[in-house]
């Protein structure tokens, strides 16, 4: 798997509703061939976490190279 969100780059919410997440992970996502920026609190992405922890079938290994050109 070649993807990676870093969760030290965290960025203010900085026009703050009263009970909304004090800071976001900023990531790129692809989408149809086009970059777009998205924003995830800590909390959606433990979800994403405890996800892959109850179907870690569903985690692509990492392919090598023969693997990649014949699958």
């Amino acid at each position: 798997m070649k993807n990676n969100i870093d969760t030290s780059e965290s960025v203010k919410n900085k026009e703050r509703k009263f009970g909304a997440c004090l800071e976001y992970v900023p990531v790129m996502i692809k989408v149809d061939g086009k970059s777009k920026e998205a924003l995830f609190t800590m909390n959606e992405l433990q979800v994403a976490i405890d996800r892959a922890k109850r179907n870690p079938e569903d985690i692509p290994e990492d392919q090598t190279f023969w693997g990649y050109l014949f699958n």
